[in-house]
């Protein structure tokens, strides 16, 4: 086996563009599926990540109706004294963090120019915890807590012609349906990429949000992040035991992460994964395959020399296998190498899809217009594996035919 080994080291470098053609297409191969591995799986973690943090957190309390109509945001089923029922509700086991909001729609007016839009009051020390909203602001300041400051999407202060600096006037009615106004101070102005957010969403603080809403004290809801995600449904329980304790469990209800619509989709979106990756693997599998079965129906004329030298059938089998795996590994080498180097190059500054995303209208608060692929050691294994397999798959039937051939018919061939 060890003569084998040899001989076979020896003649990879024989033919060396024909061992280039053959381990480039697997390099391909093995680069083209980690990097989709990292980038698809990175998106996903990216997408269950921003969904948490901005829109439902780890655990959400609100009031039912609230969550029952929250499409259409009704302003006036609130979370009332919600301050105390933080205080209540910080010392359970579990909790990292804690904040409130408020989401309403408005009218903002500048000079002779209106824009209907969506205003969330938020504690703007605490949002630091789950928005991400602050690292989006490209010109002015993150908002202060107290005062009448806003940060604007830029395309909204582009309709209004605004810029920082510049007031504004926020109209609208309060939960008594009385209509109510209040001026606010353009702190920054915010771009994520995604046009629904650019051109419709605005912040201010809490404070003033429920000043507008003439509601003081007051919140629609309460996000907690715990210290770990599988703790939600626990934590769930224990807020719906202070609830109905106070008894505010008719009107009030807390829901895990797990409980959300857009969660209840995950194992169905997973599935739609593993097919498409499938799909993927396929496709580099059959590039492998149809490169490594012309590499060995190239050598019919070859082998044709080595079996008339008195060499078997079973071990032209093995000095071909052993070609391939020789040449599989090289492949995997550079590609797990080149593959792994990119999705790790690209996790740090990802993609930014802004260009593609200019005309996306569809409301996805929780995304980003930047994509980090996320890369495992595991999708290293699996390429590797998976190149080296089918490596070793593409050559074994040509290699079993070629070895039954007699000598004479294999040197009659015309391909060398």
């Amino acid at each position: 086996m060890k003569a084998i080994a040899k001989l076979a080291w020896r003649n990879i470098w024989r033919n060396s563009r024909r061992t280039f053609l053959s381990s480039f297409a697997i390099a391909l191969g093995v680069i083209f599926i980690i990097f989709l591995q990292s980038y698809v799986y990175g998106i996903v973690d990216m997408f269950f990540e921003n969904l948490i943090r901005n829109e439902i957190g780890h655990v959400k309390i609100a009031a039912r109706e609230f969550l029952r109509l929250e499409k259409s945001l009704p302003k006036e089923h609130l979370i009332f004294n919600s301050q105390d029922l933080k205080e209540t509700i910080s010392p359970l086991p579990g909790i990292k963090s804690m904040t409130e909001r408020i989401k309403f729609h408005l009218m903002l007016s500048h000079g002779d120019k209106n824009e209907p839009c969506l205003g969330f009051g938020i504690d703007p020390e605490k949002e630091t915890n789950f928005l991400n909203i602050k690292k989006y602001i490209t010109h002015g300041n993150y908002i202060q807590d107290s005062k009448s400051e806003m940060i604007i999407g830029y395309k909204l202060a582009k309709k209004l012609g605004v810029a920082v600096g510049d007031e504004l006037l926020a109209v609208t009615t309060d939960i008594n349906f009385s209509t109510y106004a209040l001026t606010f101070i353009v702190s920054g102005i915010f771009e994520t990429g995604f046009p629904v957010l650019d051109k419709n969403y605005f912040y201010i603080p809490l404070e003033k949000a429920q000043e507008l809403l003439d509601c003081e004290g007051a919140s629609h809801e309460i996000i907690l992040l715990a210290k770990d995600s599988v703790q939600a449904p626990e934590i769930t329980e224990n807020i719906q035991a202070i609830l109905k304790e106070k008894g505010l469990d008719e009107t009030l209800t807390a829901v895990p992460w797990q409980d959300h619509y857009m969660v209840s989709f995950m194992p169905w979106f997973n599935y739609m994964i593993g097919v498409i990756m499938f799909i993927i693997m396929m496709i580099a599998g059959l590039v492998i395959l149809n490169t490594m079965l012309m590499a060995v129906l190239e050598r019919t004329h070859e082998i044709g020399i080595i079996k008339s030298m008195g060499m078997k059938d079973r071990g032209v089998v093995s000095l071909i296998l052993t070609e391939s795996l020789y040449i599989g590994t090289i492949g995997a080498a550079i590609g797990g190498a080149i593959g792994s180097s990119l999705s790790i190059l690209t996790e740090k500054t990802g993609i930014d899809y802004s260009w593609a995303l200019e005309k996306v209208e569809f409301p996805v608060p929780f995304m980003t217009s930047v994509f980090y692929p996320k890369f495992a050691l595991t999708y290293l294994f699996i390429s590797t594996i998976f190149a080296i397999g089918m490596t070793l798959f593409a050559t074994l039937y040509p290699a079993i035919k070629a070895s039954r051939m007699a000598p004479v018919e294999a040197l009659r061939t015309t391909l060398k």
